[in-house]
């Protein structure tokens, strides 16, 4: 027979078996065309026993192994599945030398996954980690975390270089951020300072999104970042201080100082922020202000009244209290840095939010930050670029032009720009062309830094414990921040030791569409939508498919759900328990998929309907069940230690006389 005709009853390529057939025993060369005929049945034979035996130790290397109890009762807890961190790209023979995995097997991984390349090809990180699982092993990126720490700072010196640029420089308003813990009065603080009723239409009372806001005072204006107050928002938080002048960190004085004030705090020394402490909810019995300074005070932030240089103010966001003697010590601390931009140039800001509206396309919210910004002023921003067709303030009057710390919606990007991003309008007409040619190249799809954005990647559910997740949302700083939480839940220890992944396989911004649905459906993931509508086609094609849609508006709700679906796969954990080993004595029956034997149970017990391992000088041969079991000539059950029985093997292996069978039984726990 024809290596290739061989090559195509056994469903892979005639490279591929060239490659496996040494390792059966049958080594014709290794540019062999035929295979004689006689061998064809046992080539065949051996590559079904091979393909099983690679299956289970797959199927192995993703369960927990318990071994038989030894003299004391004690049972020993064995096979953790290893894992190997890589860059975003690999060369085949440096991925084999990480896994300790000879190079044969890496490569016919990648020609049995229709991947032909040499050893000293380079694979992406989704390729490797598919051969990575399919030999074993968790393939993890490396430097992720310091990755991104190293594009924001690059982000951080191209916005200071650019500002540094300023000549004609004038006093601006500040752009103060407020901060501080989840439920101690932030939004109710701004929503007293511009006097409107925010805080009845967000959600749990938590800002969902980042927007900016401008007020007066004394005939001063001054800009507030409104960055979200739940700890999922730490990147955008962030993010606001770099492009803040001022902060307020709120502390209420019923609770005092908790981790995440002390994390505002220390995030505002770090960027050199200078702060104002505002010591809110002094309208409750329970409020102790002392006991705020105190806590203050054990910091190295020493109070004013207590000698120290630390402003703090105690207000009552919700009765209006000291609200406007903390608004006059903001532009005092303004004051003190000099404050200053250039407003003769063209602008130069950071992206605040972004969205895409199904009517008028990408939205973006800009701070300006120096230079004057003017309808039709062409502009890039990050991976897009646009000229501005419409301006408008928070309260949606329509702006002809915007100065230094003027917070302005835009319409009028090329695609959704991502939050962080600089906006900047002073460019040249080559710098607009490089900027138009790399959107052509992306075909106008953003970019964005998080990975998994309009991407669907496959996965193997059945040998995989992974919780996968298609997210659609309104805006994209609320999705940055959703996945960032995801991140962290994912990472959790009690995940992460039983080997359980948290994957976005796709996220976008928009609607819930009947494409996620189709998306859901080959990933076997469940579609989150947080702040977004399901289209009425999506809702009924999900219940045809069984995809599983769940919808938010707040997000810690988001991540508790997932938290609870995560520990739902740790209790679905399959144990395998060995119970007994038997040595075999005696041949007595050899047929088409079975084998009738003796032995004697020399650890353990045998038990009827076990799964059985064929070992041959402590190397597995195959596997199989146990049909029948014979002791005395009588059907048992089980048959213990030191007694001899017979029975029935169900498999293709061929088991000689002094073989090992391990006997195991296997349970979900």
């Amino acid at each position: 027979m024809n290596v290739t005709e061989l090559a195509r009853k056994l469903n892979i390529t005639t490279a591929e078996l060239l490659l496996i057939l040494p390792e059966l025993g049958f080594d014709i060369g290794a540019r062999a065309i035929k295979v004689s005929d006689h061998l064809v049945e046992k080539i065949i034979e051996a590559y079904k026993e091979r393909e099983k035996r690679l299956k289970f130790e797959k199927e192995e290397a993703k369960i927990t192994e318990i071994k038989i109890q030894d003299d004391n009762g004690k049972i020993e807890a064995t096979k953790a599945q290893r894992s190997i961190q890589i860059e975003d790209n690999i060369i085949v023979k440096d991925l084999a030398e990480k896994m300790g995995t000879p190079l044969k097997n890496v490569m016919t991984e990648l020609m049995k996954n229709g991947i032909m390349v040499s050893l000293n090809s380079s694979i992406d990180f989704d390729t490797a980690s598919i051969i990575g699982e399919d030999l074993g092993f968790k393939v993890e990126k490396s430097n992720n975390e310091i990755k991104d720490q190293e594009n924001e700072l690059q982000k951080v010196k191209q916005l200071e270089d650019l500002l540094a640029k300023d000549t004609n420089k004038t006093p601006k308003p500040p752009v103060v951020v407020v901060m501080g813990h989840v439920d101690h009065g932030k939004t109710k603080l701004l929503d007293t300072i511009r006097k409107t009723n925010i805080i009845d239409t967000e959600s749990g009372n938590i800002t969902q999104h980042i927007g900016a806001y401008s007020v007066e005072l004394n005939g001063k204006r001054i800009t507030f970042l409104d960055t979200p107050g739940h700890e999922a928002f730490r990147a955008m938080r962030s993010r606001g201080t770099k492009i803040a002048d001022v902060g307020i960190i709120v502390v209420a004085a019923d609770e005092g100082l908790k981790p995440q004030t002390i994390e505002s705090i220390e995030l505002a020394q770090k960027e050199n922020l200078p702060f104002v402490i505002a010591i809110n909810k002094v309208d409750k019995p329970e409020s102790d202000i002392e006991k705020v300074k105190k806590e203050l005070a054990e910091l190295n932030l020493m109070c004013e009244d207590w000698g120290g240089k630390t402003i703090c103010v105690p207000i009552s966001a919700k009765e209006g209290k000291n609200i406007t003697e903390l608004l006059e010590m903001v532009n005092l601390v303004a004051e003190m840095e000099n404050l200053s931009a250039d407003a003769s140039r063209k602008a130069i800001g950071t992206i605040i939010e972004s969205h895409i509206d199904k009517n008028q396309g990408p939205i973006a919210s800009v701070l300006i930050q120096t230079g004057t910004l003017k309808v039709g002023d062409e502009f890039v921003s990050g991976a897009t670029h646009g000229k501005v067709k419409l301006m408008a303030d928070h309260l949606g009057n329509t702006l002809k032009s915007a100065g230094p710390s003027t917070p302005v919606r835009i319409l009028g990007f090329k695609d959704a720009p991502i939050v962080g991003d600089i906006f900047n309008a002073e460019i040249s007409a080559h710098e607009l062309k490089d900027a138009k040619k790399g959107s052509q190249k992306t075909g106008g799809m953003q970019r964005t830094e998080y990975s998994g954005n309009q991407k669907v990647e496959s996965e193997d559910d059945e040998t995989s414990k992974s919780l996968n997740i298609i997210l659609k949302t309104d805006m994209i700083g609320s999705q940055g921040a959703i996945i960032e939480s995801i991140k962290k839940l994912g990472a959790k220890e009690e995940f992460q030791t039983n080997n359980i992944e948290l994957k976005i396989v796709k996220s976008g911004l928009g609607s819930i569409t009947d494409k996620d649905i189709i998306d859901g459906e080959t990933t076997n993931s469940m579609v989150l939508g947080f702040h977004v509508k399901i289209d009425s086609n999506a809702e009924l094609l999900a219940k045809e498919k069984g995809v599983v849609i769940k919808e938010y508006k707040i997000i810690y709700k988001l991540l508790e759900d997932l938290e609870e679906d995560l520990k739902k796969l740790i209790s679905l954990k399959v144990v395998r328990e060995q119970v007994g080993e038997l040595q075999v004595l005696a041949i007595f029956k050899t047929l088409n998929g079975k084998m009738v034997i003796g032995g004697k149970v020399i650890r353990g017990k045998i038990i009827k309907e076990g799964t059985t391992k064929v070992m041959r000088l402590g190397k597995l041969l195959g596997i199989g069940k146990i049909g029948s079991l014979q002791s005395g000539k009588e059907n048992v059950s089980e048959v213990s230690q030191g007694s001899e029985c017979g029975l029935e093997f169900i498999g293709n292996t061929i088991i000689k006389k002094d073989d090992l069978l391990e006997i195991y039984k296997e349970k979900t726990v």
